[in-house]
């Protein structure tokens, strides 16, 4: 956003006053103010939906990740199994 002084606002609030005229600037001032309220909750809301939709998308790559480490610790498991079903079915043969 743009910043501004005191000064800045002074000049900008004699201006509107000369312009605008003492009847009608509370008026102005209070619609102005309205707007300025509406356009920083528009401004916050679209912050948190965009920093919500960026949280869900890294929970989500954290799922894929677990995921992944899940099915890799299962063909491991398998692996072992099937190694081991060997060594039992070549220990229980008889020798020859």
């Amino acid at each position: 956003m743009f910043e501004s002084s005191f000064l800045e606002m002074l000049l900008i609030g004699v201006v509107a006053l000369l312009v605008i005229g003492p009847e009608r600037l509370p008026t102005v001032a209070r619609t102005i103010g309205r707007w300025i309220g509406k356009v920083r909750r528009f401004v916050a809301n679209t912050r948190a939906s965009v920093e919500s939709e960026l949280h869900t998308e890294d929970l989500r790559e954290m799922l894929f990740r677990q995921e992944e480490e899940m099915r890799n610790l299962r063909i491991m498991m398998q692996e072992k199994t099937d190694s081991v079903r060997k060594e039992l079915e070549q220990h229980d043969k008889p020798q020859q």
